[in-house]
């Protein structure tokens, strides 16, 4: 019987090519696939997978070369077409983000092929001889077609052997403690475990307080260490504006003089570098003011797309994201709807989202002004669709403000200036007038308040409000009383 038409030969192509190129398909793909999920007439097929099936269970990578060195041992290398082969399957590939889906449609063309044979050998067995027992015969015939249909995946469901078998690997054949992404500020990775693909982050505080600088700061550390693609969504600043204050980051010139251009020979020598430093990175910018929910979920899927590298979204602010053509009874309604469809796209895009959103003024009202997870402006939403929740909190803002708070003095030879206060709407930007040239840092409460795969607590870096940038404290910092809240 002639079952070719029950099989695609590019999708076999593609799984495997994919597999040999990308280790978390390689795992994937020989946890939940057979050799029978390959057509039994593309030979080179089922052994390139047989292949790594046999790296898988002695443990070693399933990478080009050690699936060349496998297929030669099994003496079937150049029967199957050696390097040409082995070189085709890689070129077929073109994105990994559809992966799963791909070998679940093996998966359903192995079924229909062994369903359609348990088909026609029933009608053989039917025409070619009689039937003592119709009842007997249909019994029969019906646990056969049973057995292959429960195996259907009829949802997204994977059993626990599956995922054991996944998590498993990668535990074991894991090189670093940190299993997300690194945001480039050791403390605070120790204490979330990175940014895990498919979560959403929250970075969350009142006004002012630093939290698009310290997501401007986590996605130039990422884009500069891995070079992958950072897609960032301004919905209040414009392009320019956010490369002002990225070139202050990078250059460690503070955002007054670069606004202004007092700027010496030596600054603009530093800023040229910072500038070639920034274009070496694969940083993407959308400014937007009047940007919708839909506009975010097409460009990030466009841009996936184009860039398979895609590592991190970041949307500042979701608070601010237009309805578009969607209609909300309330902020609260709105809000919740982001939010989920933000975490849903996460999940989709297999890559991290950082959502920056407002503390509601309940924070201003206790004596204390630290934030709080319950007081996510808008939305408990949230509080419920975040992985990993980033809560801002800086004594010197308050401060600034004429608060009556402790006195402590910041990281230079002197205390901080107690400018102008700031009022209570005004936004980030104005951070900058606190000082005219104050370059010295203060301490940044970072307080993760959930954390769905690790422990809650509360690590502090270094916030350089003149220039925008964050650091991670030395032990010295650490220990020294100047940065010591009661």
């Amino acid at each position: 019987m002639d079952l070719t038409f029950l099989h695609d030969d590019e999708l076999e192509q593609i799984v495997l090519g994919s597999m040999l190129t990308d280790k978390k398909c390689a795992l994937d793909g020989v946890s939940l696939l057979e050799i029978d999920d390959f057509f039994v007439a593309n030979r080179g097929n089922r052994e390139v997978f047989r292949a790594m099936k046999q790296l898988d269970l002695a443990d070693n990578a399933i990478d080009a070369a050690n699936v060349t060195s496998q297929l030669k041992q099994n003496k079937v290398y150049d029967e199957i077409g050696g390097f040409d082969f082995l070189a085709e399957l890689i070129d077929s590939v073109t994105i990994y983000q559809n992966f799963d889906q791909y070998v679940k449609k093996l998966q359903e063309f192995k079924l229909l092929r062994n369903l359609v044979e348990v088909c026609q050998k029933t009608i053989d067995n039917a025409s070619e001889k009689s039937i003592e027992s119709i009842s007997d015969f249909l019994a029969v015939t019906e646990k056969k077609i049973d057995d292959i249909t429960s195996k259907r995946s009829v949802s997204d469901f994977k059993s626990a052997r599956e995922v054991a078998k996944i998590v498993g690997n990668l535990i074991q054949r894991s090189k670093s403690g940190i299993d997300g992404i690194e945001t480039g500020f050791s403390d605070l990775d120790r204490q979330m475990g990175g940014l895990g693909n498919g979560q959403l982050i929250v970075v969350a505080a009142r006004p002012g307080m630093g939290k698009s600088m310290l997501a401007l700061n986590i996605c130039y550390n990422i884009a500069k260490r891995t070079n992958r693609t950072i897609a960032y969504f301004s919905l209040e600043m414009s392009n320019e504006e956010l490369m002002r204050r990225l070139f202050a980051v990078a250059s460690g010139i503070t955002q007054r003089k670069i606004n202004f251009g007092f700027l010496s020979p030596q600054d603009k020598v530093l800023l040229k570098d910072a500038e070639n430093e920034i274009s070496k990175t694969n940083l993407y910018f959308e400014e937007s003011t009047a940007i919708t929910i839909d506009d975010i979920v097409v460009k990030c899927r466009k841009l996936k797309e184009q860039r398979e590298d895609l590592a991190l979204i970041v949307v500042d602010h979701i608070g601010i994201i237009q309805e578009g053509a969607h209609k909300f009874n309330s902020d609260q309604e709105k809000i919740a709807y982001f939010s989920r469809t933000l975490k849903a796209l996460a999940l989709e895009l297999n890559i991290p989202i950082i959502i920056v959103a407002h503390i509601n003024r309940g924070a201003e009202k206790k004596e204390n002004r630290i934030p709080e997870l319950s007081e996510l402006r808008g939305s408990g939403q949230i509080e419920n669709d975040c992985d990993k929740a980033l809560l801002l909190y800086r004594q010197g803002y308050y401060r600034r403000q004429g608060i009556d708070v402790k006195e402590k003095r910041g990281f230079g030879d002197a205390s901080l200036n107690q400018g102008n206060p700031i009022g209570e709407n005004d936004d980030e930007k104005q951070e900058t007038n606190f000082q005219e040239d104050d370059n010295r840092g203060e301490k940044m409460d970072i307080i993760v308040a959930k954390n769905r795969q690790g422990a809650t607590g509360k690590v502090w870096l270094l916030f350089f409000p003149a220039i925008g940038r964050f650091s991670t404290a030395t032990d010295k910092q650490y220990d020294d009383s100047d940065f010591t809240t009661d």
